[in-house]
């Protein structure tokens, strides 16, 4: 049973490069480069386990480092490289949201004097 390829998606305006950190000395880690609102997926995973992912983002040819995504080994397999704050980045797993879920009518509260 192999995992997922590692996708990474680059959010912001700025160039970025890392590396995907596997769990076990039996996996390669990989390196990669994302242009600006790129995205990057890995060419090969297996069994590897993801422990981090760090990335430098490189506003204007200066490189900040970003706050990595760190966990003791997941099988996610997408993660996005966004900005947090005027000079600051972090890398996070993506998740999805639910699609088109119809909650029906909603009915506004009642005022005061209709409870």
């Amino acid at each position: 049973m192999a995992y997922p390829l590692a996708h990474i998606i680059n959010s912001t305006a700025f160039a970025a490069s890392g590396t995907v950190h596997y769990a076990s000395a039996f996996c390669s880690n990989d390196n990669f480069s994302i242009a600006a609102h790129g995205q990057w997926t890995a060419s090969s995973r297996g069994v590897c386990l993801i422990t981090e992912i760090s990335v430098t983002v490189y506003v204007n040819g200066s490189p900040v480092n970003a706050t990595p995504y760190t966990s003791s080994g997941t099988s996610y397999s997408q993660f996005a490289v966004v900005q947090t704050g005027p000079n600051s980045f972090a890398v996070t797993r993506m998740t999805t949201a639910v699609d088109n879920v119809d909650l029906g009518e909603l009915e506004p509260d009642p005022v005061e004097n209709q409870k």
